[in-house]
């Protein structure tokens, strides 16, 4: 049995609004929407080869070990390219919530999104040899 990979199911307080938010500030594209009655529940966004799926706020549970919508979360995506990434999402408005730094022989900046999931843009690191 091979896994194949993961791909966070984040929710959000307004579905439509993320994905234009990942579409137009991130650059990601939708691969899918669906929808019930007109109402937005699920959707699907991608960019190169990271995936996120988008779903509308399932509310609260009484299980102990279900936290607040980004709490202790930061999703990292290892980029070839970082600068013209850093340069294209500060054009297109993203929120920046950490500027370009460097970090462990590596470059990296923090983006955030309106549900308050943080997205960290990284070089890859190479250990000393």
């Amino acid at each position: 049995m091979k896994l194949q990979g993961v791909v966070p199911l984040l929710q959000v307080g307004n579905l439509r609004e993320t994905i234009a938010y990942y579409q137009d500030c991130l650059g990601f594209q939708q691969d899918f929407l669906w929808e019930r009655d007109g109402v937005a529940i699920w959707a699907g966004v991608s960019r190169g080869e990271v995936s996120f799926m988008l779903t509308r706020d399932l509310g609260t549970s009484d299980q102990s070990f279900i936290a607040e919508k980004g709490n202790g979360v930061a999703f990292y995506i290892i980029v070839d390219e970082i600068e013209p990434l850093y340069d294209e999402m500060l054009a297109n408005n993203a929120l920046i919530v950490q500027d370009m730094m460097a970090f462990g022989d590596r470059r990296q900046f923090t983006v955030g999104d309106p549900n308050g999931y943080v997205i960290t843009f990284s070089e890859p690191y190479q250990p000393p040899a």
